[in-house]
């Protein structure tokens, strides 16, 4: 390639759909789904980390590798996979490093269709990462989610009442995408009796949604606690619009705030402070919901 290309602007034309071939052609992409757009972006071009007592860095593969990007090595690769953290520093799971390896490989695979370019035959990523043990998938106790339960119905932090229905809303099965993605339309109240939600469908585009759905009792009464003092501003959101779930300025809440708003609320609870630091809202959604019948 005789002038670099901009590998952001790839990125982005790559994942927005629609992306133009070196020949010229124009090709139009498949709909990614929100967490997949999400997750290559912050492989690959975003993901900061603030580790105690250190400056706060960007970690993603074009940090890294920086003016080597379309000069790398399979060994630039490992190595970086090798050195990725969580946000506040501590070391990241081997299958999220086989995801982020993943990321990267179909980026440049992308490039080789799109830029007609040539990386040499992209190492798969069991050469990069290693070979990632099947464990069965731990879920949470009943007792567990209960106690977790009581936390959200005692925390006295900040904004509790949106504490208190964000964590009922992973109790109630609802996947961090889903909870984020709940707007004020999408919840029906016509039948106080019977209130309905149509939810964002699990791993797929913000557009699509569930068939309506009964609200769990608890959730509704969430619900009620929270929307007389739920802070939303114009433009992102207002008394009857916008995201359910959101911040003092009134933007819709995002995949970085929310996982720490779960954690908080467990962190008062003395059975689960050990473990909060550690707590996904994914396991949270998987585990056995203590509002099921």
């Amino acid at each position: 390639m005789s002038t670099a290309p901009d590998p952001r602007a790839i990125l982005d034309a790559w994942l927005a759909g629609s992306y133009v071939r070196a020949d010229g052609q124009p090709v139009v992409g498949h709909a990614w789904d929100h967490d997949t757009v999400y997750r290559y972006t912050t492989a690959l071009a975003n993901w900061p980390v603030y580790p105690a007592g250190q400056p706060p860095h960007d970690q993603s593969w074009f940090a890294y590798i920086g003016p080597r990007v379309w000069q790398f090595t399979a060994d630039d690769i490992r190595t970086w996979a090798e050195e990725l953290t969580n946000q506040d520093g501590s070391p990241i799971s081997q299958s999220a490093r086989a995801r982020a390896a993943s990321a990267v490989r179909s980026f440049y695979t992308h490039c080789e269709d799109a830029l007609g370019a040539s990386f040499r035959r992209l190492p798969r990523r069991a050469q990069l990462v290693g070979t990632i043990p099947t464990t069965k998938q731990e879920l949470l106790s009943r007792d567990q989610m209960e106690a977790l339960r009581s936390a959200a119905d005692g925390y006295r932090g900040l904004m509790p009442e949106r504490a208190r229905l964000a964590v009922y809303l992973a109790l109630a099965g609802l996947r961090p995408g889903q909870a984020i993605g709940l707007s004020l339309l999408q919840i029906q109240r016509h039948d106080q009796n019977a209130p309905t939600w149509r939810l964002p469908a699990k791993n797929n585009s913000a557009s699509a949604v569930s068939a309506p759905e009964p609200i769990p009792l608890p959730v509704v009464w969430a619900l009620d606690d929270y929307l007389p003092v739920r802070t939303w501003r114009l433009p992102h959101s207002s008394e009857t619009t916008g995201p359910l779930l959101v911040s003092r300025l009134g933007r819709g809440l995002d995949r970085v705030t929310f996982p720490k708003l779960i954690r908080a609320v467990a962190a008062a609870h003395r059975f689960l402070a050990e473990d909060a630091a550690g707590l996904s809202p994914d396991l949270i959604a998987r585990s056995p919901s203590p509002f099921a019948a």
